[in-house]
C-alpha cells in the first residue's frame, strides 16, 4: 500500500477514536464524579521502536499514526449542593472506596449514594460503599443520618431521651500517588491496583453535595470541531492519493 494512503487512512482511524472520546465526555457532563478522558496517539515508527524494530522506517510522518491508550484528568470538579442525605462530595485529593457485585475494589470521586432494600449504602449501580467495618448498613429506624467532614456517619434512633446520636461507621477516603496509572472501569470508577496508601487526612467530605464532572463543555465542543476538520482533511488526502495511484496504474497498463 502506498505510504501516503496508509498515513491518511490511519489518521482517519485516530481522529474517529478521538471524536468518540470527546463525544463521551460531552455525554457525561452531568455525571457526578466523571473524569475528563483524552485519547492519546503514537506514530507507527514509535510503535515499532517500542517493540525493538528500528530499521526500515523513515521518521518523515509518512508512516502514519496509531491510537494509543486514554488518559483521564483528575483535577477536581465544581461542588454542587443537592441537599440529599447520602450525597457526599470530596473537597481535596482523595477517593472513596466501593466494591462491585463481584467484590472487586474500585475508587471513585462520585459520592451519589443511596440505600437499597436491605439498608446497605450503595452507588447508583448498586455497588457497596465501604466503611471502616466493611459495607455500611443504615438501620431501618434511623431518624437522622449525618456524614461529617471526616466521613464519620452518625445516626439518631428512637425518640425523646433515647434519641441520642451514635456513630455508625466511617467512609473510607484514600489517596493514590499516581492516579493516572489506575485502570479505568469507566470515567467514574477506577481500579487502583497496588497504589492505595491508606486513609487520607488531607481531604474532607461535604454532605448534601456532589462533585460535577471536570469537563469544560466549550473546550470539548471546540475540540470536536478541530477533530472533525482533521478527519475531513485526512479523508481528502486519502481520496487524492487514491486518484494518483489510479492514474499511475493506467499509465503502466498503457491506457
Amino acid at each position: 500500500m502506498p505510504k501516503g494512503i496508509y498515513a491518511a487512512a490511519s489518521a482517519m482511524v485516530v481522529e474517529t477514536r478521538s471524536l468518540e472520546v470527546t463525544a463521551r465526555n460531552l455525554a457525561h457532563l452531568q455525571t457526578p464524579g466523571y473524569r475528563q478522558e483524552t485519547a492519546l496517539r503514537s506514530s507507527f515508527a514509535d510503535e515499532l521502536a517500542r517493540q525493538g524494530h528500528t530499521g526500515g522506517v523513515d521518521h518523515d510522518g509518512g508512516t502514519g499514526v496509531l491510537p494509543n491508550r486514554s488518559y483521564f484528568c483528575f483535577t477536581p470538579g465544581t461542588l454542587e449542593p443537592t441537599g440529599a442525605t447520602y450525597d457526599v462530595a470530596i473537597s481535596g485529593n482523595g477517593f472513596l472506596r466501593v466494591r462491585d457485585n463481584s467484590g472487586n475494589l474500585f475508587l471513585t470521586r462520585s459520592g451519589h449514594f443511596n440505600t437499597n432494600a436491605e439498608g446497605r449504602l450503595v452507588t447508583s449501580e448498586g455497588w457497596s460503599v465501604e466503611g471502616q467495618g466493611g459495607p455500611i448498613v443504615i438501620p431501618a429506624d434511623a431518624r437522622r443520618v449525618t456524614i461529617g467532614e471526616e466521613g464519620r456517619i452518625t445516626i439518631e434512633t428512637g425518640e425523646g431521651a433515647n434519641a441520642a446520636p451514635q456513630v455508625l461507621d466511617q467512609l473510607r477516603l484514600v489517596t493514590v500517588p499516581e492516579p493516572g496509572r489506575m485502570r479505568a472501569e469507566n470515567g467514574v470508577y477506577f481500579d487502583p491496583g497496588d497504589q492505595i496508601q491508606g486513609d487520607t487526612t488531607s481531604a474532607t467530605l461535604r454532605q448534601g453535595h456532589l462533585e460535577k464532572a471536570n469537563i469544560d463543555p466549550i473546550q470539548e465542543l471546540a475540540q470536536m470541531i478541530a477533530l472533525q476538520r482533521r478527519y475531513d482533511a485526512a479523508q481528502r488526502a486519502l481520496r487524492e492519493q487514491s486518484n494518483v495511484g489510479g492514474g499511475l496504474s493506467e499509465m503502466l497498463r498503457g491506457s
